[in-house]
C-alpha cells in the first residue's frame, strides 16, 4: 500500500470543499465516475489526506473542516466526519477587499506560524486557494511552504510558477513548484481549445473566436475586482498560443452575478470559413458549478506532486503545470499532448 499524501490547503472555500467531499465521496473505490484517474500513478483519491487547513473568516477559523465548510455555498452533500483537521487562522495580508469583506467576515485572532504548523503536521503539498488578485498573501504561502520543506501547488493566477526567482528557489530547496491559474475539468478554457482544435483539424479557417462567463461566488467576486483583465490574459493566451491560431481570440470573465452562487455560466462563440469560404459559426451555453469543476484536476495534480518528490523533481514542473494549469511555465499545443507528457513524467521518462 502506498503512503499517504499529506495535504494542507490554503483557503477553505468552494473549491476547497470540493475536494474534500470528493476525499470522502470517492472513498468506495468502485466507485469512480466523474473523475479522470481513479488511481493514479498507485495512489487513489481516498489516500490523499488533510494534515492542515489555513483560512482568514471568522465563520471558519477554530472549527473542524466538517463544520467550517458549511459556510460555503458549495452544498454538502456527503459525510465528512473524517475531515476533521480544525482550521487554523492565516495572514490576511492582501485577501481582503472592500468589495468582499462582508461576505469573507475576518476574524480578529492572531494568525499562527505557517511553516512551523507545516512541519509539525508533517505536511508534503501545500496548495494554495486563495481568491484571484491576492497576490501577496500568495506569495506570502509560497514562501512559508518553501520554509517548511512543502511542494507548493498554487490554483491562483499569481505568477509563482511562471516566476523565475520563485522557481529558482524551489530549484535549489529540491521542491516541486507546481501552477499557475487551475483549469476546470470542463469549462471554457478546455471546450474553446478543443472546439478551435477541431475546426483547425478540419481545414476551417478559425476567423474569431470568444468565450466570455458570467458568475457568483467569491472567486467571481475577486475576478471582476481585482484581476478581470489578467485572468482575461491569461485565458486568452492559452487558447490561442497552444493552438498557433492567428486570428482575434478573448476569454475570460465578464460580470459578476450573485444570485448564481457557486455556479458559471460561459458563452462561446466561434466564426470560421470552410470550403469556398462558407461562413461557419458556432454558439455555445456551458453551465457549470466552479468548486467541483476543478476537483478532478486537483486529485491528479496532488498525486502527480506526490510522484515528484518521490522522483526528487524539483523547481517548476511543465509537466504538471501543463495538464492542469492555464498559465504553466511553458505552453503545450494540445491538452492531448499535456497528458501524454504527464503520462511520461510519472512513469520516469523526458
Amino acid at each position: 500500500m502506498p503512503n499517504k499524501i499529506r495535504l494542507a490547503i490554503i483557503g477553505v472555500g468552494n473549491a476547497a470543499s470540493a475536494l474534500i467531499q470528493g476525499l470522502e465521496y470517492y472513498r468506495d473505490q468502485s466507485f469512480n465516475k466523474g473523475v479522470l484517474h481513479p488511481t493514479f500513478a498507485g495512489y487513489h483519491i481516498s489516500d490523499i489526506e488533510i494534515s492542515a487547513a489555513f483560512d482568514i473568516s471568522a465563520d471558519k477559523v477554530g472549527k473542524p473542516l466538517s463544520e467550517a465548510l458549511k459556510a460555503n455555498e458549495l452544498k454538502i452533500i456527503v459525510d465528512l466526519k473524517n475531515q476533521n483537521a480544525i482550521v487554523l487562522m492565516g495572514e490576511i495580508k492582501d485577501g481582503v477587499i472592500n468589495e468582499t469583506r462582508e461576505m469573507i467576515n475576518p476574524s480578529d485572532k492572531a494568525p499562527i506560524n505557517i511553516a512551523e504548523k507545516l512541519k509539525t503536521t508533517n505536511t508534503e503539498i501545500a496548495l494554495c486557494l486563495l481568491p484571484s488578485g491576492a497576490d501577496e498573501a500568495v506569495e506570502f504561502y509560497a514562501e512559508q511552504a518553501l520554509v517548511a520543506g512543502c511542494a507548493f501547488i498554487n490554483a491562483t493566477p499569481t505568477a509563482v510558477a511562471t516566476n523565475d526567482v520563485f522557481a529558482k528557489k524551489y530549484q535549489d530547496a529540491r521542491l516541486p513548484l507546481i501552477g499557475d491559474d487551475l483549469q476546470d475539468q470542463f469549462g471554457a478554457t478546455i471546450v474553446h481549445k478543443l472546439l478551435l482544435q477541431q475546426m483547425v483539424d478540419q481545414g476551417v479557417e478559425v476567423k474569431e473566436s470568444y468565450a466570455l462567463d458570467v458568475g457568483g461566488g467569491m472567486e467571481s467576486l475577486n475576478t471582476i475586482y481585482r484581476t478581470r483583465h489578467i485572468k482575461r490574459e491569461i485565458k486568452s493566451k492559452s487558447v490561442a498560443a497552444s493552438l498557433n491560431i492567428n486570428a482575434p481570440i478573448v476569454a475570460g470573465t465578464s460580470d459578476y452575478v450573485p444570485h448564481l452562487g457557486n455556479g458559471r455560466n460561459s458563452m462561446l462563440w466561434l466564426v470560421g470559413r470552410g470550403f469556398l469560404g462558407t461562413e461557419i459559426i458556432m454558439d455555445v451555453k456551458i453551465q457549470t458549478q466552479d468548486g467541483p469543476n476543478g476537483g478532478a484536476i486537483l486529485v491528479d495534480v496532488i498525486r502527480a506532486a506526490k510522484i515528484a518528490l518521490q522522483q526528487g523533481t524539483s523547481g517548476a514542473i511543465n509537466e504538471i503545470s501543463c495538464y492542469g494549469f492555464k498559465n504553466p511555465p511553458k505552453q503545450m499545443n494540445t491538452p492531448k499532448e499535456a497528458g501524454e507528457n504527464l503520462a511520461k513524467f510519472i512513469m520516469g521518462r523526458k
